[in-house]
């Protein structure tokens, strides 16, 4: 495969996966700071970002979990996913290289 291909074809979900855990972080700690039904803009965008990713979360994590710890868990689960991408990469050869 080409430096360039396996380059892209590692960091774009690397990127992906990396924003969803920093938004996912974020919104918790939006959380300590603001009620569940606040009407700032900041919190409303993070809300609207992060439901899409928080359902997904709350279909692989047991009904056990409170919402509070959603998106501990989801941090969690994300970090993990990061890990599995960096060993499949490396198992099957695209995991760029650094220098030429």
């Amino acid at each position: 495969m080409s430096g360039s291909a396996s380059f892209w074809l590692f960091h774009i979900p690397n990127i992906a996966l990396a924003a969803a855990l920093y938004t996912l972080i974020g919104r918790f700690l939006l959380s300590l700071f603001f009620r569940p039904q606040s009407e700032l803009v900041i919190w409303r965008v993070f809300c609207q970002i992060t439901n899409p990713l928080l359902s997904a979360i709350r279909a692989v994590t047991p009904a056990l979990v409170p919402n509070g710890m959603l998106y501990l868990f989801g941090v969690i689960w994300i970090l993990i996913l990061r890990i599995a991408l960096l060993l499949v990469a490396t198992m099957y050869g695209f995991l760029p290289t650094a220098g030429a």
